[in-house]
């Protein structure tokens, strides 16, 4: 059977020890975030030239379909035209963009009654 003195002397220093393990891991949990180095922000993508106006050509025939002003042009954008033929702008090469026929759709105006 162990001594109680001894038996006292363990618990006091296992007590003592996951009190210094607790401080430890407390200053640590407070102080490594300082000691960090801090997140770098992302580069920024350079910016594109913005034009006073795009051009809309007929990919097939190279016919001015419209002139577009105050909105940059991306490729996948889509348009109407007032004669309802639909395109799809497929490439832009500076302030032109080539767009492809898709179709004709039917566009009701508010003259038209509604089917």
């Amino acid at each position: 059977m162990a001594q109680p003195g001894r038996k006292r002397s363990y618990s006091v220093f296992f007590s003592g020890f996951a009190i210094g393990v607790l401080t430890v891991f407390i200053v640590l949990y407070f102080t490594a975030p300082q000691l960090l180095l801090p997140p770098q922000p992302k580069p920024h993508a350079p910016v594109k030239a913005p034009y006073e106006y795009y051009v809309i050509l007929d990919e097939a025939t190279g016919a001015t379909i419209m002139y577009v002003s105050v909105v940059t042009v991306n490729p996948g954008d889509e348009l109407i035209t007032e004669d309802n033929k639909r395109y799809v702008v497929i490439r832009v090469e500076e302030n032109r963009a080539y767009a492809r026929y898709v179709e004709d759709v039917n566009v009701r105006t508010k003259r038209e009654p509604a089917p």
